[in-house]
């Protein structure tokens, strides 16, 4: 009778279980996407079932051009969370092959010219090339050439030199001037030049004003000068000498080779060259490319950095707007650089041969691949004007046994720049997530124990984008820079970056310890 009435027991819990399962049982989450990857404006809307409609919550992150995420969230008894999260590129982009200016080189007077024409400046330089060009010149009646008595460079504007105005003419953005003694036997020849630049949409050329005259105390050989042309033949030189190296020193930089063959390319742009005394800054763009696998996806376009006034002690610099930060970062992602540069760092191998990992988790992970490119914005802390932030999502195959899951996965890092480094610091992480794939355009919640374990390590992920970012700063505007118009070469010796924010936008100024070395 015991064994009966245990048997009926038994039989009525599991009826009763059965029952109250079904009515407990609820739909799982699924975020029906048709978004397109890459949009003019937000558009991130999806389908939720039907019986979660009136339980979830959606939270948007983004503001502006850059990447936006949406997330839908659903909470169960007990505290139980479940999330999936969508991430769309958001316009207005940087069209490809436009010429908006992005960036400037900013040379300052004391490259130009530290007073002396010292050593480490283009005027030094200059000095001792135009005194070996002229050591064996001989020629009636100025007789031998002896040296070059002084030799001055300097940024300058006609508000600043009314007696130029007959040999500059219009020079609305400033011009460099040029003060020579050339000393022959006899004779010292002063020069005076005046190099007005001409910006053009593909190219910088300067306008040039010589005022150069030959006075001898001899009325005769005043004459044979005269007609020899003596006046012209020292102008020559000094429009020779000044031209070319003027057009080097304010170049865009140079076009720098990745591993892989990937180049990229800066050029001039649509504005013109803005000229103080303590420098002059030449804007320029960078030269972006359309994917033709996914032409819709470009770098978003964020507007003009702010930018400050040439200071007295700047040598050599750069200002990078995030238009630039960020179309440096699509050419990186477009031609699959930053999926090398992963996989490089092995962040998969080291997360699959974690101790704990390996005997806790059954799943492990191939390499990521960037399903958008990486995208910098301002920092949410107005407080931290060295912060920025970087955003990225990408795509991870989940290895379970035998099944492959694809996932995406996603994450925001704070980081803030060394003072005296091209290196981050303090790099905080701001958001992680993990979608699953069950179809290309639905998305489900999936495996919380693997985002749990990946926490602490997506640093590791954002850290190596930024090293690798970072470090390309340093590898493309450090080193040794041949320039044609001089024997000379412009040396990089080291970066020190710091971050100008305005209200929607900032910039990265690069301060480079640079000076002209003659040692080819």
């Amino acid at each position: 009778m015991k064994a009966a009435i245990g048997v009926l027991l038994l039989a009525a819990h599991a009826a009763a279980f059965a029952v109250i399962a079904a009515r407990c049982q609820r739909d799982e989450l699924t975020v029906e996407l048709h978004a397109p990857p890459a949009s003019p404006t937000v558009a991130l809307d999806g389908r939720v079932p039907p019986s979660l409609a009136d339980r979830i919550t959606i939270d948007d992150t983004g503001r502006g051009p850059g990447l936006h995420r949406r997330t839908w969230r659903v909470r169960y008894r007990g505290g139980s969370e479940r999330a999936v999260g969508a991430t769309q590129l958001v316009g207005p982009f940087q069209p490809p092959g436009a010429t908006a200016c992005t960036g400037r080189l900013v040379v300052g007077q004391r490259l130009l010219d530290d007073g002396h024409a010292g050593p480490g400046t283009i005027a030094g330089a200059m000095r001792e090339e135009l005194s070996a060009q002229l050591r064996a010149f001989s020629m009636f009646p100025v007789g031998d050439f002896q040296r070059v008595d002084r030799l001055r460079l300097a940024w300058a504007r006609l508000a600043d030199h009314p007696r130029d105005v007959a040999l500059v003419g219009a020079a609305p953005h400033g011009y460099v001037r040029a003060e020579a003694r050339v000393v022959f036997e006899r004779v010292t020849v002063p020069i005076t030049v005046a190099l007005v630049p001409e910006p053009a949409p593909a190219a910088l050329h300067f306008r040039t004003a010589v005022r150069a005259e030959l006075a001898f105390a001899s009325r005769t050989v005043q004459w044979l000068s005269d007609q020899i042309g003596g006046d012209a033949l020292a102008s020559q030189l000094a429009r020779d000498q000044l031209d070319a190296a003027l057009v080097d020193a304010l170049a865009p930089p140079p076009p720098f080779t990745l591993a892989g063959g990937q180049t990229l390319r800066f050029t001039y742009c649509d504005e013109p060259l803005e000229i103080t005394a303590a420098g002059a800054a030449l804007p320029f763009a960078l030269a972006i490319a359309a994917d033709p696998a996914a032409p819709a996806i470009l770098p978003p376009r964020m507007g003009r950095g702010p930018r400050d006034p040439v200071a007295d002690a700047s040598v050599l610099g750069l200002d990078l707007d995030l238009d630039a930060l960020n179309g440096v970062l699509y050419e990186l992602w477009r031609g699959g650089f930053l999926d090398r540069q992963l996989a490089a760092a092995g962040l998969d191998r080291r997360f699959n041969a974690d101790p704990a990992v390996a005997s806790l988790l059954s799943v492990r992970i191939d390499p990521p691949r960037l399903r958008l490119p990486p995208v910098v914005s301002l920092g949410d802390a107005p407080d931290t004007p060295d912060t920025l932030r970087l955003d990225a999502e990408a795509r991870i195959a989940i290895h379970d046994g035998a099944s492959v899951t694809e996932g995406r996965v996603w994450g925001g890092l704070a980081f803030a720049l060394a003072p005296r480094a091209v290196a981050p610091i303090g790099v905080e992480l701001d958001a992680l997530a993990l979608a699953c794939e069950r179809t290309p355009t639905t998305l489900t919640a999936c495996y919380a124990d693997l985002v749990a374990a990946i926490r602490g390590r997506a640093s590791e992920l954002h850290g190596a984008l930024t090293r690798t970012f970072m470090t390309l700063l340093s590898n493309i505007f450090v080193g040794r820079i041949g320039a044609a118009g001089l024997p000379a070469d412009l040396v990089i010796r080291g970066v020190i970056p710091s971050i100008k924010r305005g209200s929607a936008t900032a910039a990265l100024h690069l301060e480079l310890a640079a000076e002209i070395s003659g040692n080819r």
